[in-house]
């Protein structure tokens, strides 16, 4: 039995939590405080002298007790993340962090609700996927209605040209040419309406403090081969935008990078000011602010970067090419610019400019 000082501290803990002893076949509770008991729903009798995927999920699969293990083992000492069980059958998520009491054989695994973030989370990402939707959408229909607007102007030709002919092919052609002209633009004007539903909330946004934020969070989270380089400029104004929207625009580039990226590198993402009055960036006036992200990865070819914004434009496998489209949209509507700059062998580098709020 634990000792009546460890028992008592662990009784009276607000974080739910389970004390564990070694057993022959791994770790036995030997005590489950009241905030545990609550929270799984589960008497003590049902938890004590069982394993610690009993007392979270009975039912867990090979994978579960895997994931669990490594906490136990100290591979994860960081925590994991199970779905759990209550007695009643309800699901919830559960972060547990084990670790050993000093002097002891006992370890302690402490057991956090966190439904609701991961809820949160989903719903910001169903949020992302939405507007990224939005995004693309507003970019493929600039495109289509490009395309259309060149194919109405040859069927009024032909109509000029052919309308008083008599053969039935010929007016029937006519006749369904003009009609299907006409829905793919009724179709093209829903699909701009659809995309501009979403209107981004622009604010100073403290582009250093940002970018920062996003090594710290996107770094560990890249291809090992890949290494993540922060820089800041000091004294950076800041820039009008929406850093929602400016973190979502950076993580497509940097993934486009990564993928471009066959071989081990550095990606550097890097503020930059840009001086009042230069026209170099088509930002006169005030001046402006930015971001680049620089890759190491193999460039472009000059067509293929003078086209690198446009949907479904991509140098590797068919269906992908809409990271660099969502970005040119996302920049659209924060009043800024995306450039790219690419050699063949030399890399490329993408700017994100935004107006500097003075």
């Amino acid at each position: 039995m634990p000792e009546a000082g460890l028992a008592a501290l662990l009784t009276a803990s607000a974080v739910p939590a389970l004390l564990l002893e070694p057993a022959d076949d791994g770790h036995r509770v030997v005590l489950a405080n009241p905030s545990l008991l609550a929270l799984t729903g589960r008497e003590p009798a049902a938890v004590t002298g069982g394993d610690l995927w009993a007392a979270l999920r009975p039912d867990g699969d090979r994978e579960t007790r895997a994931i669990l293990q490594a906490a136990l083992t100290g591979e994860r000492p960081e925590g994991v993340e199970i779905l759990a069980h209550a007695a009643g059958g309800a699901a919830w998520w559960a972060q547990v962090l084990v670790a050993p009491v000093p002097g002891t054989p006992y370890r302690i695994a402490q057991v956090i609700d966190v439904t609701r973030r991961r809820d949160a989370e989903g719903a910001l990402l169903l949020s992302r996927q939405r507007e990224a939707l939005g995004l693309l959408t507003n970019s493929v229909a600039h495109e289509f209605n490009n395309f259309l607007q060149i194919l109405i102007g040859y069927i009024d030709g032909l109509k000029r040209r052919l309308g008083d002919r008599e053969e039935p092919f010929i007016q029937r052609a006519i006749l369904r040419s003009t009609d299907a002209a006409e829905r793919a633009t009724i179709l093209t004007r829903q699909l701009l309406a659809f995309s501009r539903r979403i209107a981004p909330d622009v604010r100073p946004v403290d582009l250093n403090r940002l970018i920062e934020d996003f090594g710290a969070r996107v770094g560990p989270t890249l291809p090992t081969r890949i290494t993540l380089e922060i820089r800041t400029s000091p004294g950076l104004a800041c820039g009008l935008g929406n850093p929602t929207q400016v973190d979502l625009a950076l993580t497509h580039i940097v993934a486009n990078a990564c993928e471009a990226m066959a071989e081990p590198g550095r990606i550097v993402v890097a503020t930059f000011a840009v001086p009042p009055g230069d026209r170099g960036l088509q930002r006169p006036g005030d001046g402006a602010v930015g971001i680049t992200v620089t890759d190491e990865g193999p460039g472009m070819s000059p067509e293929m970067a003078a086209r690198a914004l446009a949907p479904f434009i991509t140098s590797r496998e068919a269906g992908r090419g809409t990271g660099l489209a969502i970005v040119h949209g996302l920049m659209k509507r924060q009043n800024g610019t995306v450039s790219i700059d690419s050699k063949p062998g030399e890399g490329a580098v993408v700017r994100l400019v935004f107006p500097a709020v003075v």
